[in-house]
C-alpha cells in the first residue's frame, strides 16, 4: 500500500508541475511569461500580461490539476485523507514545478481551489465567496487569495468534515502563505499591484 501511495504522490506532483501559464503564453502569444510582471506563471500575472482569455484558460487548467489529483486519490486510494494528500502534492508541484528552471512555479491558488472543489463543493463555494468579497473591497488579488484560502479550515470545521481533512487544509493555507510571502511584504509596504493593472511587454512597446 505504501508503494502505491508514493507512486500516486509522484503522479500528483508531476500533474501539478505542468506549467500551463508558461505553455499557453509561449505557444499562443509567443511571450515568456517569466520575464514580465511578477515573472510568475500563475493566473494573475498571465491576466496582467496577456489578458483575460489566457487567464481564464490557465485558471481552468490549473484548477483541473488540483481537482484531478484529488479524484485520482478518491478512485484509486479510496481514503479521503490520502486523496487530500494527492491534492497537496499537486499544489506543491504547481508551486515548485519540475518543468521550470530552478523549480519556479506559480502560487497555487487555482490549483488549491481545484483541490477544495473536489473535497467539498460547499467549502469551495464559501471560500470562493470570501475571495470575491475581499477582491471587491480591496482590489488586491493576493489578499483575496490569502484570506479566502485561510478561511477554508473554518468552513470545513463548520461543515463537520473529517478532522484529517481539516488538518490538511491548514497545510494548504500555510503553502499559500509561503507562496505569497513577497505579496505580503508588498501589501504591508502599500505597493502591491491591484487587479486590472496592465503589464507592458516588448510587443506593446513596439
Amino acid at each position: 500500500m505504501m508503494t502505491k501511495i508514493v507512486l500516486f504522490c509522484v503522479i500528483a506532483y508531476l500533474l501539478g508541475s505542468i506549467p500551463n501559464g508558461y505553455i499557453i503564453c509561449k505557444k499562443f502569444y509567443h511571450i515568456d511569461i517569466t520575464k514580465y510582471g511578477s515573472k510568475n506563471i500563475g493566473v494573475t500575472n498571465v491576466q496582467r500580461v496577456v489578458g483575460n482569455k489566457a487567464a481564464i484558460a490557465v485558471f481552468l487548467l490549473d484548477f483541473g490539476k488540483g481537482f484531478l489529483a484529488v479524484m485520482i486519490g478518491k478512485y484509486f486510494l479510496q481514503v479521503p485523507s490520502l486523496a487530500m494528500l494527492l491534492g497537496i502534492m499537486a499544489i506543491i508541484g504547481h508551486d515548485y514545478s519540475l518543468f521550470m528552471p530552478h523549480f519556479k512555479g506559480g502560487k497555487g491558488v487555482a490549483t488549491t481551489y481545484g483541490v477544495i472543489g473536489a473535497i467539498s463543493v460547499y467549502a469551495g463555494l464559501l471560500s470562493g465567496s470570501i475571495f470575491f468579497l475581499v477582491l471587491l473591497l480591496t482590489k488586491y488579488v493576493s489578499l483575496a487569495s490569502i484570506v479566502s484560502i485561510c478561511s477554508l479550515p473554518v468552513f470545513l470545521t463548520l461543515l463537520h468534515v473529517d478532522k484529517t481533512i481539516i488538518l490538511s487544509s491548514l497545510i494548504i493555507a500555510l503553502l499559500v502563505k509561503i507562496s505569497h510571502r513577497e505579496n505580503i511584504k508588498r501589501l504591508l509596504k502599500g505597493n502591491e499591484r491591484k487587479i486590472g493593472e496592465k503589464i507592458k511587454t516588448d510587443k506593446d512597446k513596439n
